[in-house]
């Protein structure tokens, strides 16, 4: 697929997955839009993507805020006529008992990971369904196929965007717009070794890098697939989950269960 005039955006492109992203559109003829929080670190990705890129930009933008996310939507196609591809990738979260986590924490991984999604979509729509023609690319987790202990509301996010994905394909494929889900096991970024001394810890198995699930986005694009989940083995881990539901959450508790935090009433 030749991605020669199209505009990309890409949500939390200061770093990590994003930032790999944009470079490897950038380096295929893309010019890219990337918005993220901290202006610094967009900075240094537009450094990077400019060297190949000159037309491609940065914008500051918390995607949690909706007139926030407004106005970057509404500068990026006031500059450059149109936004072909979303890659709504922009994440945080964390990993403690539900117990002691505050609600404001659930609140703002809901923001960020769900209604950013929710926001940047409904904002590039329009123009896509005008034009009949656009690609959303939405960056979930093997967290959103598997319930993982201490991770509620990060879970909760990502299997939001599952189904919004899975429901939003049906409604644009016939307009001429497709949806794509990529899930990725454990990313090797800040992002997760923020808390990847918390148990439990994930298996080195399932662990993925930046540049791969970013080939694994372009792929995806150019295939027009629906969903990827990787690596393999995780696919294989969320296929069986599917199969034997019960059995998957029998072997499943026996692994946490060591690592919940407190003590369980008699007869438990």
């Amino acid at each position: 697929m030749n991605f020669e005039n199209q505009v990309v955006l890409i949500t939390g492109a200061s770093q990590g997955i994003g930032r790999c992203l944009a470079i490897d559109f950038a380096k295929q003829g893309a010019t890219v839009v990337g918005c993220g929080r901290s202006r610094e670190r967009l900075q240094e990705t537009l450094d990077e993507i400019r060297a190949v890129s000159p037309m491609s930009t940065v914008i500051a933008c918390d995607v949690g805020d909706r007139a926030q996310v407004r106005a970057m939507v509404s500068a990026a196609v006031e500059d450059f006529g149109k936004i072909d591809i979303l890659i709504n990738n922009a994440g945080i979260g964390m990993r403690r008992p539900f117990a002691e986590t505050s609600l404001d924490t659930v609140e703002e991984i809901m923001r960020t990971n769900f209604l950013g999604m929710v926001y940047c979509t409904h904002e590039v729509l329009p123009s896509m369904v005008t034009r009949g023609d656009g690609h959303i690319v939405n960056i979930s987790s093997g967290s959103g196929h598997i319930g993982t202990l201490n991770m509620t509301a990060y879970c909760a996010s990502k299997f939001a965007m599952n189904g919004f994905s899975e429901s939003l394909y049906h409604e644009l494929r016939p307009l001429g717009i497709y949806v794509s889900l990529v899930s990725p096991g454990p990313v090797e970024t800040d992002f997760s070794r923020s808390f990847a001394d918390v148990p439990p810890k994930s298996p080195p198995s399932l662990a993925v890098t930046p540049q791969a699930v970013s080939r694994a986005v372009i792929k995806t694009i150019e295939r027009r697939r629906f969903e990827v989940v990787m690596p393999r083995w995780l696919a294989l881990v969320c296929r069986l989950k599917r199969i034997a539901p019960n059995l998957f959450r029998a072997a499943a508790q026996r692994t946490f269960r060591r690592h919940v935090v407190g003590k369980a009433p008699r007869g438990i």
